[in-house]
């Protein structure tokens, strides 16, 4: 497809290739009525300027970008910079340029994903902090440069999946409260539309169901990811429930709600109710006795993606090694080891 070019749209709106420019530019000096009329005929033909800035006799330098959704003013999981730090040394080790994006959900309707892409200048693209129901996840179908995922499993034959196996994590964190002595296990689940969400959800049901267990529906409860409401959802779970002895909640965060909770009920964590979490998150080890979780390396997960994109790019094997991509249970306080007994 040949791209479109400035003089193409200058033409298209009956205006010179500077009042163009100038408009979207957002100059002070061209109509406002100019302005929209220009705007909507680059939405219309697609046109993205040149990158000109990223070549050099020619040839354009490869970039590869990382692009965070609904980035927040705090994120105390630490996944977003552990992402970040492995993509950014990823593509340092195989000498390739490294770019940060943010989107949010008015972004995404507003520009489409192609078009990012291009007017960015990107030849490979990591995506991370989407759902399911995200445009820009659905125009991942069609994009043309290599993309990878990173917890999220779109089911696209064109985008890499970065991801632990979730459905196995869970399994096998919920499979250890069992072996504990755990009879009735809740759990605290994110959001629908959030892919690790479900998968964390399968592998809590293959685990009681392997065991002979029921899955008692009002023993699972959404808390979106949040702290405040995981622990509004187990205080109110503990009070129309008392045979829960054991809590599954599928990020950290909604485990300490899930604690918080437990503790204010007049229980011990880890002795009357045991609690368990996703993530291992960096104040985990430090409350509650320890969180037992399940830990994902977030550094060696942007190193890989980056490293993944980069060979198909390239064509060549990348340089350096995230270790293996693997999650692995942290036996803490919260959640012991040993057989536990009722009184």
């Amino acid at each position: 497809m040949k791209r479109v070019s400035i003089r193409d749209v200058a033409k298209a709106a009956g205006v010179s290739i500077t009042t163009v420019s100038k408009a979207l530019n957002n100059y002070p000096d061209v109509k406002e009525e100019t302005k929209r009329r220009i705007e909507q005929i680059v939405r219309e033909m697609n046109y993205v300027p040149d990158m000109a800035g990223r070549s050099m006799g020619g040839i354009t330098e490869p970039v590869i970008g990382l692009l965070i959704n609904e980035l927040q003013p705090e994120e105390p999981s630490g996944a977003v910079y552990g992402f970040l730090s492995g993509m950014c040394h990823s593509c340092k080790d195989n000498g390739i340029e490294f770019v940060l994006l943010t989107t949010d959900s008015k972004s995404q309707k507003q520009t489409p994903l192609k078009r990012l892409c291009l007017k960015k200048g990107l030849s490979g693209l990591v995506c991370s902090g989407f759902s399911l129901n995200d445009p820009y996840i659905h125009e991942l179908a069609e994009i043309d440069i290599p993309c990878a995922c990173i917890d999220i499993e779109t089911g696209y034959p064109n985008v890499l999946d970065i991801t632990v196996d979730n459905v196995q994590a869970a399994d096998e964190a919920v499979t250890f409260l069992i072996n504990s002595g755990r009879k009735n296990i809740a759990l605290i689940a994110g959001r629908g539309d959030v892919d690790v969400s479900n998968c964390r959800f399968q592998g809590y049901c293959n685990a009681l169901t392997r065991a002979g267990m029921p899955i008692v529906q009002d023993r699972i409860r959404n808390a979106h990811f949040n702290e405040n409401l995981a622990y509004r959802q187990t205080r109110d779970l503990l009070k129309q429930d008392e045979a829960v002895d054991a809590i599954f909640c599928i990020s950290d965060l909604m485990a300490f709600g899930s604690c918080h909770a437990v503790e204010e009920a007049g229980l011990t964590v880890g002795k009357d109710i045991a609690v368990v979490g996703f993530d291992d998150i960096p104040t985990a080890k430090y409350v509650y006795g320890g969180l037992t979780t399940v830990r994902q390396d977030f550094y060696a997960m942007g190193y890989l993606a980056g490293a993944q994109i980069y060979e198909q790019i390239s064509g060549e094997k990348s340089v350096g090694s995230p270790g293996e991509l693997l999650y692995r249970l942290m036996i803490r306080g919260s959640a012991p080891a040993k057989q536990w007994v009722s009184a």
